[in-house]
């Protein structure tokens, strides 16, 4: 068997091995998370319900506070505005409730107070209603329709308050509490359970069916009959689903790398290695120093070993009589391919490593996929590109590596030079990089570290700007330094973010507006250049209004 079929066996076999091994640890992975999910949402409906019966106690505790019904009840007999303005319109407005309403111990409304609109559609207890409802139970709860909003009721009959325990005397009036379900009190729950909130007719919750990549959780809503009336429904993003795409995507990805691995390693391996070593063979076992010539064109060690194998023809004579020059020879022939070897273990070991990270593809034929896979590879070779370039200038930063040779240069040349290398990524997201006419004028800067910081902070504007919005440069002078400004239209940042800006221990990770990711250390390196410069760099910015970075440069050697 060939060298270069044995060879290929043992790649594809390593390859084979590690594709494996990947796949079974994403397989144990992912069921992992189907057991945690599913404990996981027994846990959410019992804290889902949990608070709901909460909010439910809330207003039944509310309505069970006997400690002014003694007043109610005189109220009830005799109906006191100014009392009633006091007591009743204040428990309205400082429990949030839609309304109250109070109805004499002849079932008759002497009282109502609350949303006018709401109560304009609203279906009153009447007579009936309330002498079958508090039949059995001297406590309502049930929702009902007001117009088209959802609103919970709370019902209790109205006793004196040294009869609250045993409520054995005749009912001397009944108190209904309403608390609409609108879009503040839905917040709250999605708030208080992470979960998106929001209520639905039966029609509505067939169309849930075909949205299979949430998790959804219902509670009925029942009117005083016990008919369901509407649905709460809990919704959340299922993080499983999300990984099984990205499981499959990876898969699709990881073959086709390692497919294309192989072949670039068989290709250059058989150039660099088989070639060079079938002619050093031919030639030693017909001692033809023609196959040799092609060796004499290289640069690398297999130029010194068919040198030496082409002396070695000439003086074999001489050689038989030297043995230990011969072993000399022998050594540092094997010396030679020990460095060969050496040197060809970081690339190997680099493309194991890259089949552990990128996804299987080729197996299926699916050449539509094969297409939207390359897209993405182009995509992520882009972003890749812009992180080596940060971590290369980070890296020579703290070994300090980089040179300072500050010079009188003009802004505006360099500007010019960092948006045509930024063009085709502003163009993709349909971008607008505006220079300002006042940018002509020179500072005092190291072009390199200007060019670097210049280039960080136009690429983060980019990044973070929605497409079709701008970015613009400019410049003022401030007497003997110069400030520089970047500014954009983009979404913004909360002051939060502001202060974790600059720090690397801060450990920010963000993505923009087309999911770029990006590590935080183009700013540090900016804010140590601007720096070194003896300037200072700040921002601007408020969330949906844009961010506006600035950094101070000095004019002449006076200030640096």
């Amino acid at each position: 068997m060939k060298l270069q079929s044995k060879i290929l066996i043992l790649l594809s076999i390593i390859i084979g091995v590690i594709l494996l091994s990947f796949f079974t640890f994403q397989y144990i992975r992912i069921n992992e998370k189907q057991i945690y999910s599913s404990e996981n949402r027994k846990n959410q409906e019992a804290i889902i319900e949990k608070i709901l019966e909460i909010n439910r106690l809330k207003y039944e505790i509310l309505i069970h506070d006997n400690s002014g019904w003694d007043e109610m009840i005189d109220f009830l007999a005799n109906p006191n505005p100014e009392w009633a303005k006091d007591n009743v319109d204040f428990f309205v407005n400082s429990f949030n409730l839609s309304f109250v309403l109070a109805y004499n111990k002849e079932k008759e409304l002497v009282y109502q107070f609350g949303d006018s609109v709401c109560l304009k559609d609203f279906q009153y207890p009447d007579r009936s209603f309330i002498n079958s409802s508090f039949s059995t139970t001297p406590l309502l709860h049930f929702f009902q329709y007001c117009g088209n909003d959802v609103i919970e009721m709370f019902g209790a009959i109205v006793v004196p308050a040294s009869d609250s325990d045993d409520r054995i005397t005749p009912p001397q009036g009944y108190l209904f509490l309403g608390r609409k379900w609108d879009e503040k009190y839905l917040a709250e729950h999605s708030e208080a359970t992470g979960y998106q909130t929001r209520l639905m007719n039966e029609s509505e919750l067939s169309e849930l069916e075909k949205d299979p990549s949430k998790i959804y959780i219902f509670k009925h809503l029942t009117d005083n009959s016990g008919k369901t009336i509407s649905t709460l429904v809990f919704s959340l993003e299922d993080p499983l689903k999300q990984d099984l795409f990205l499981f499959k995507v990876m898969s699709v990805l990881i073959t086709f790398i390692a497919l294309l691995v192989i072949i670039v390693f068989l290709f250059y391996f058989n150039i660099l290695i088989l070639k060079p070593i079938s002619k050093i063979s031919t030639a030693l076992n017909t001692h033809n120093t023609e196959h040799l010539e092609l060796l004499s064109s290289r640069n690398d060690e297999f130029k010194l070993l068919g040198e030496l194998i082409n002396n070695s023809f000439g003086q074999q004579e001489t050689l038989k009589k030297k043995n230990t020059e011969l072993y000399e020879i022998n050594a540092t022939k094997d010396k030679l391919f020990s460095i060969i070897a050496h040197d060809l273990k970081n690339p190997v070991s680099s493309i194991v490593l890259m089949t552990e990270l990128l996804p299987d593809s080729l197996k299926k034929k699916d050449y539509e996929t094969v297409a939207e896979i390359s897209e993405m590879i182009g995509s992520q070779a882009t972003e890749s590109l812009s992180l080596l370039e940060t971590l290369y200038d980070w890296a020579k930063s703290q070994t300090g590596n980089v040179s300072f040779n500050p010079e009188t240069v003009n802004f505006k040349h360099i500007a010019e030079s960092v948006i045509k290398n930024l063009h085709p990524t502003a163009t993709l997201k349909n971008i607008s990089v505006l220079i300002n006419e006042n940018t002509d004028i020179e500072v005092f800067a190291d072009t390199n570290m200007l060019t670097t910081v210049l280039r960080n902070l136009v690429t983060n504007s980019i990044k973070f700007t929605n497409p079709g919005g701008n970015v613009l440069i400019s410049a003022n002078s401030l007497g003997e330094n110069t400030e520089i400004t970047v500014a954009d239209t983009g979404i913004g940042m909360s002051q939060k973010t502001i202060d974790l800006l600059f720090k690397i221990e801060s450990n920010l990770t963000t993505y923009g507006t087309a999911n770029e990711k990006g590590t935080g250390l183009g700013l540090v390196i900016c804010k140590e250049f601007v720096e070194r410069h003896g300037g200072r760099i700040t921002v601007s910015s408020e969330p949906d209004k844009g961010s506006s970075f600035s950094f101070t440069l000095p004019i002449s050697t006076k200030n640096l």
